[in-house]
C-alpha cells in the first residue's frame, strides 16, 4: 500500500523497499518470540518429529521378517535409493520454496503412505503379487519422505538457533545454541523411537495381528503429521530471502529459479569442509549396517535369539537418547563441540576393533557392549553431528548442507549392506575401523580451513574499505573524460 500513489515507481526502488521489508520482517520474527516460547516451540517439534518418525520406521526393522524376503529388501534398497535421489534434486526446492514448516509437514504426511503400504502389505500373503504392488510404491514415497523432512529438520535447526540467539539478549551464542537444540532433538527422538520399536516387539511377541500393529502405528503418525502444522513458522522463505538479498532484480523476474534449487545442494561439493565433515556420516552408516548386518546376524541371533535383536537395539537408541542429554550439556559448559566428535568416533572404532582384535564368540548377555557403544556414537551422530553442520553452515546453505548430510547416511547404508554380500567380516570391519579413524582429524581439519576462509574474508573487507576510496577517485577520472559514454561503464 505504500508503492501505491507512485504511478510508476522504478524498479530498484521498489526493490530496495521489498530488500528493507523483508529484513525488517525477519528480525521482528526472531523478536516477537521470547527465549521460553521458542524453547516450548522446539520440544513440541522434537515430539512430534519423533513420534512420527518412530512410527513410520519402525517397519523397516521387521520388513525382511514379516514380509517375504525378497520383497522386503528390494523395499528397502528402493527406500535407499529415493532417499538419495530426494536428497539431491526434491528435498531443497521443497523446502526453499514452501520454508521449513510446510516440509515437515510433507515428509510426515508421506511417510504416512509408507507406513500404510506396509500395513496393507502385512495383511496379504508372503511373496503375492499384491505385497509387491503395496509396500515398492510405499518404499519409493517413504524415501522421498525421509529426503524432505530431514533437509527441513536440518534447515529449522539453523532457523531457531538464530532466533534463539537474537532474543537471548546476548546470553547465548550460536554454537552454545546449536548444541541445545540438537540434544534436545536427539532425546526426545531416540526416546520415542525406543517406544515405537519395543511396542512393536512387545506386540509381535504376544502375537498380536501384523496388520493391526501397524494400522495403530498409522493413527499415531498422521496424528504427529497433523499436529506439525502448529510448527511456528520463524522468517521467510528462502526463496524470499533470496529476492530481497537480490535488490537490482525487477519485480516481475523474482520468480523461482528452478534449476538453481536443485543444484543447490551440489553446489556445496566444492566446498572441502563438507566432506571433511561427511565423516561422522559415513561411519555412522557403516556402523549401524555393520552392527545390523553382521553383529546381529553372526553373534546375537545364534547366541541369544532372534527376539535378543530387538530388544538390544532398544538399548542402543535408549544409550544414545542418555548420551545426548549428556553431551548436549557438556557442550553448551565448554562451548566446543570438538571433543564430542571424538568421543563419538572412539565408540563407533570400538566395535570393529572388538571383532577384529578380541572377538564375540560365547560373550552371550556381554553382547550389549557393542549395542551400548553405537548407542553414545549414535548420540554424537543424531545431536553434536548435526549441530555441526548448522555451524559449517548457517544461513541459505544449511538445506543444502542437511541433503547432502542425508545422502552421505543413506549410501553409507547402502553401499554396507551391498559389501556385506560380497566382502568377508574383516574387510567390513576393516572399513568402519579407518572411518572411525579419520572423523576426528578429518573435523580438526575442517576447523582449520573454516578458520582460515573466515581470516581471509576479514582481510578481504579491511581491503574493500581501502579500495571504496580509490574506486571514488577513479569515478571522479572517468566523469573528467569526455570521451566515456555512461552505458559502457560498469554498474
Amino acid at each position: 500500500l505504500k508503492l501505491i500513489g507512485n504511478a510508476s515507481p522504478q524498479p530498484s526502488c521498489a526493490a530496495e523497499y521489498l530488500s528493507r521489508e523483508f529484513s525488517m520482517a525477519d528480525v521482528e520474527v526472531q523478536q516477537r518470540f521470547s527465549a521460553a516460547t521458542l524453547r516450548r516451540n522446539w520440544h513440541f517439534t522434537s515430539v512430534v518429529f519423533g513420534i512420527n518418525h518412530g512410527c513410520a520406521t519402525t517397519p523397516l526393522i521387521f520388513a525382511t521378517t514379516l514380509l517375504d524376503k525378497d520383497v522386503g529388501y528390494t523395499g528397502s534398497a528402493l527406500l535407499y535409493v529415493f532417499t538419495c535421489l530426494g536428497s539431491l534434486f526434491v528435498s531443497v526446492p521443497f523446502v526453499s520454496s514452501l520454508g521449513q514448516r510446510w516440509g515437515l509437514f510433507f515428509g510426515m504426511a508421506v511417510y504416512c503412505l509408507y507406513v500404510a503400504s506396509f500395513a496393507a502389505a502385512a495383511a496379504v500373503p508372503k511373496g503375492s503379487w499384491e505385497q509387491w504392488a503395496f509396500f515398492l510404491p510405499g518404499s519409493c514415497a517413504g524415501g522421498i519422505a525421509a529426503s524432505v523432512l530431514w533437509t527441513a529438520q536440518g534447515s529449522y535447526i539453523d532457523r531457531h538457533a538464530t532466533a534463539l540467539v537474537a532474543s537471548s539478549g546476548g546470553e547465548l551464542d550460536r554454537q552454545q545454541a546449536t548444541a541445545s537444540l540438537a540434544s534436545t532433538f536427539a532425546v526426545y527422538y531416540l526416546l520415542l523411537e525406543v517406544v515405537c520399536k519395543l511396542g512393536a516387539s512387545i506386540a509381535l511377541r504376544y502375537q498380536v495381528q501384523t496388520w493391526l500393529i501397524f494400522t495403530v502405528s498409522l493413527v499415531l503418525a498422521s496424528t504427529a503429521a497433523a499436529a506439525s502444522l502448529w510448527v511456528r513458522t520463524l522468517g521467510p522463505t528462502a526463496d524470499a530471502a533470496s529476492a530481497a538479498a537480490n535488490p537490482t532484480l525487477e519485480l516481475g523476474s523474482r520468480k523461482p529459479q528452478v534449476c538453481g534449487k536443485l543444484l543447490k545442494a551440489t553446489a556445496l561439493w566444492s566446498d572441502p569442509s563438507l566432506w571433511l565433515l561427511s565423516l561422522t556420516n559415513l561411519t555412522f552408516g557403516f556402523a549401524a549396517a555393520f552392527m545390523n548386518g553382521y553383529v546381529n546376524a553372526a553373534y546375537t541371533k545364534p547366541q541369544l535369539g532372534a527376539e535378543w535383536v530387538g530388544f538390544y537395539a532398544t538399548a542402543t537408541a535408549l544409550t544414545g537418547a542418555v548420551a545426548s542429554h549428556f553431551f548436549g550439556m557438556a557442550a553448551r559448559h565448554f562451548g566446543s563441540k570438538g571433543p564430542f566428535i571424538l568421543v563419538g568416533s572412539l565408540c563407533f572404532l570400538a566395535i570393529p576393533a572388538l571383532v577384529l582384535f578380541v572377538g564375540l564368540d560365547d560373550w552371550q548377555y556381554w553382547l550389549v557392549v557393542p549395542y551400548v557403544l553405537q548407542g553414545c556414537g549414535r548420540a554424537v551422530y543424531e545431536s553434536t553431528s548435526k549441530g555441526v553442520f548448522a555451524d559449517f553452515f548457517p544461513g541459505d546453505k544449511a538445506e543444502g548442507a542437511f541433503a547432502n548430510s542425508m545422502m552421505q547416511t543413506t549410501l553409507a547404508f547402502a553401499f554396507c549392506f551391498f559389501f556385506s554380500s560380497v566382502l568377508p567380516r574383516e574387510a567390513l570391519a576393516a572399513i568402519v575401523f579407518a572411518l572411525a579413524g579419520l572423523t576426528f582429524p578429518a573435523y580438526l581439519q575442517a576447523r582449520r580451513l573454516r578458520q582460515r576462509q573466515q581470516s581471509s574474508e576479514k582481510e578481504g573487507s579491511g581491503n574493500s574499505e581501502e579500495f571504496s576510496e580509490e574506486e571514488s577517485t577513479a569515478t571522479a577520472d572517468f566523469d573528467s573524460e569526455d570521451t566515456v559514454e555512461l552505458g559502457n561503464m560498469p554498474r
